[in-house]
């Protein structure tokens, strides 16, 4: 039933699948010199996703599932290769809930490069869908957490605070499709990634848990910056946030499942990159910058304060 979600050897994706579905194990070459990038993802039902009530919504899953594996890749500054699914399901789960979950990651992967290359799925009593995903980039240019330095800046991708939005308004704000639409369907910035390792960006991550949770990574002692300092005004927030929540937009725009990018460097470098990101049609706007202080503070009407102690809890 799933055979045809599956790419075959040879086909379209970065590197070189050599030997897919229907042996022990897939064989996959990356191209020549071309390190690999290696993320897995799960999502656990009542933990982080309702059973779905329609194929519709096993579809947004399925794509969500992939995508939040994708944007780790975008955060390296790595190109998709081959993703491998593994499903654990309850047997109340419909056959074609399943068919759908592949429809949705079947999208993503029209949309955004790479393929399926196989999985396993078993029994189990509640449901865990797991990506695993691996990518292709030049170990030379990949971007990680660490490395900050006092008088770099920060910019972020795209806008934050719809996913958010989407759980806290629960249909109940006019208007909310395009929140909904953003939970249930990432787009992960992988041309973004790919265009900031090109230009010299080294420090990036993506915004999983919320933005404030996720610039708080970026930060650590050794010579790296302590602290960070982010304007509120210039923080990129979903269309009808600050209307919908005046007094707590600040909130909303950290609770996470944004799958943006943070992207950290010194101006020179940095600058040109978020000019270049969003001349091809990303919007990347500078938010603060990094310093010798204690932890992430916000700029709100003139006044420094802790940023809000917002975002995705993974054992609360």
């Amino acid at each position: 039933m799933l055979r045809p979600y599956l790419v075959a050897p040879g086909g379209a994706m970065a590197g070189t699948l050599e030997l897919g579905a229907g042996d022990d194990a897939a064989l996959w070459r990356p191209g020549a010199d071309g390190a690999v990038a290696v993320t897995t993802d799960s999502l656990v039902e009542d933990v982080h996703f309702r059973r779905p009530e329609d194929n519709s919504a096993a579809q947004d899953l399925g794509w969500k599932l992939l995508a939040i594996s994708y944007s780790d890749l975008a955060a390296m500054g790595a190109r998709p290769g081959p993703a491998f699914i593994s499903l654990s399901l309850p047997s109340e789960w419909e056959v074609e809930w399943v068919d759908a979950l592949y429809q949705g990651m079947a999208e993503l992967v029209a949309a955004h490069g790479g393929g399926l290359a196989g999985g396993n799925i078993t029994a189990a009593r509640v449901a865990v869908l797991t990506s695993s995903c691996l990518g292709e980039l030049d170990a030379a240019m990949a971007m990680r957490r660490s490395g900050t330095a006092p008088g770099w800046l920060l910019a972020v991708t795209g806008d934050v605070g719809g996913a958010a939005a989407a759980l806290r308004s629960e249909g109940q704000i006019d208007g909310d499709e395009a929140w909904r639409r953003r939970l249930a369907r990432p787009q992960p910035r992988l041309d973004a990634g790919a265009t900031a390792a090109k230009l010299g960006i080294g420090v990036a991550i993506d915004v999983s848990d919320g933005l404030f949770a996720d610039a708080a990574r970026l930060l650590g002692g050794g010579g790296q910056a302590t602290g960070l300092s982010i304007d509120a005004a210039a923080i990129p927030v979903a269309p009808g946030i600050r209307e919908a929540w005046p007094q707590d937009w600040l909130e909303v725009a950290g609770g996470g499942e944004d799958y943006e990018l943070l992207l950290a460097g010194p101006p020179q470098v940095l600058n040109p990159a978020v000019e270049a990101i969003a001349a091809a049609g990303t919007p990347t706007r500078v938010i603060g910058g990094f310093d010798s202080g204690a932890g992430v503070r916000v700029w709100v009407d003139g006044e420094e304060q802790p940023a809000p102690e917002v975002g995705h809890q993974h054992f609360a």
